[in-house]
């Protein structure tokens, strides 16, 4: 009976580049194309400032996650981080969760995104859109890793090439770059520090998806060397696509016209002519779509693993006998994503966000900090940057939450 449980488990077959692009593809779709002018809203000219500064941060973690996801290749990989780390069910049970509701949140922020996008064409009430978009991914994530991930790879190459068109379209040239270099990176009139600090911890939503690949893989052919290429590298792809735009979309706009958009991408390219409004819209929409399905799969992935771990019901923990996907827990997360997507707004829901993916990353990092200990023993791990990088990112990731809190107290 054994065996046949294990035979009909998560089917390895994803490579690295699939594994890569899948997480350009979630942080590309969960962030630049909704919330630059969000983020705006609270840094100013100083946004592309807050997206470096997020981006430190989860570069930080990312190099935690690229650690621990090829020692430990099994779904809900921050449950047994947490868990061999800390020896504690109850704790690795309660960042499971919050991985979940990330997931929850974050998607649902994107769908809300996606039918600001639509409206660039044409209206239709937000719920029906909501639900028969969330219902296609769904039976797209049923269908099977490899073709999710083949179809999210697509898009993201498409991402990429909508982001690199905005660029080029908007024209920005050295001049006006050199020109208001210092009021996008070191001050701007009428900001200060702590506004920067804010819109950092929004722009910290956009790199949400990383994480998302050390879910995937017990599905890698070879995760020990594919799990840190994928995570670092789709990091450092981001990172570079945020500041690059956000630089554009400052300079381009504005600030009132740019803090005040849903289709931040759309308004950059319409004062160069509709039809490229029309083209970065297209790209916008399947963007954030990408995102979505991103996390679905995500989210599956983590409830499947907390499920096979006794942490959720386990009906949770059971595959399709076809296409070999956690079928109940992909339904379970849709419904979730749904219900959210359709009665939150979405500067809470991206703010939601970045309070439980942050709780999450402190527990991540302190995981592999203690394991580092435990590897290499106390006299030895303080010169080790498998030790010291961890916990100057759990420390930073506190700081970061305790800030927050504090600011909006």
């Amino acid at each position: 009976m054994k065996n046949e449980k294990e035979e009909v488990g998560l089917k390895k077959q994803l490579g690295t580049m699939q594994i890569l692009l899948y997480g350009v593809g979630t942080m590309l779709g969960a962030g630049i194309y909704v919330l630059v002018g969000k983020v705006a809203g609270y840094s100013g000219t100083l946004a592309p400032l807050s997206f470096l500064l997020a981006g430190v941060l989860a570069g930080l973690t990312a190099y935690s996650y690229s650690l621990l996801a090829p020692r430990f290749p099994k779904s809900g990989g921050e449950i047994i981080y947490v868990n061999k780390a800390f020896n504690s069910k109850r704790l690795a049970s309660l960042v499971g969760w919050g991985v979940i509701f990330t997931g929850f949140i974050s998607a649902a922020a994107i769908l809300k995104g996606f039918v600001g996008y639509l409206d660039v064409f044409i209206e239709f009430p937000d719920a029906i859109v909501i639900i028969v978009s969330m219902t296609l991914l769904c039976l797209l994530a049923i269908r099977g890793i490899g073709e999710s991930l083949n179809v999210i790879g697509l898009i993201t190459l498409i991402e990429v090439g909508g982001l690199l068109f905005v660029i080029f379209v908007a024209g920005i040239d050295l001049e006006k770059f050199t020109s208001q270099f210092s009021q996008m990176f070191i001050m701007a009139p009428g900001y200060d520090i702590f506004a920067v600090f804010q819109g950092a911890f929004l722009a910290f939503y956009a790199f949400v998806g990383f994480e998302d690949l050390a879910n995937v893989a017990e599905e890698a052919k070879d995760p020990k060397k594919s799990m840190p290429i994928a995570i670092m590298g789709s990091l450092f792809v981001a990172l570079f696509l945020y500041i690059a735009v956000a630089i554009v979309a400052v300079i381009a706009l504005p600030l009132n016209e740019l803090i005040a958009t849903d289709a931040p991408m759309a308004e950059i390219v319409a004062n160069k002519g509709p039809h490229y409004a029309y083209i970065i819209s297209i790209i916008s929409l399947v963007a954030v779509l990408n995102g979505v399905l991103a996390q679905v799969i995500m989210g599956s992935r983590v409830l499947y693993g907390m499920a096979g771990q006794n942490s959720a019901p386990k009906l949770f923990h059971q595959v399709h006998k076809k296409y070999r996907t956690p079928l109940l827990a992909t339904i379970a997360i849709a419904i979730g994503i749904v219900v959210l997507a359709i009665f939150v707004p979405i500067v809470e829901l991206a703010n939601a966000t970045s309070y439980v993916v942050i709780s999450v990353f402190t527990m991540v990092n302190l995981s592999q900090t203690k394991l580092a200990i435990n590897d290499y023993g106390k006299e030895k791990c303080w010169g080790n940057r498998r030790f010291l990088l961890p916990l100057f990112a759990a420390l930073l990731c506190i700081v970061f939450l305790v800030y927050k809190i504090l600011a909006e107290m």
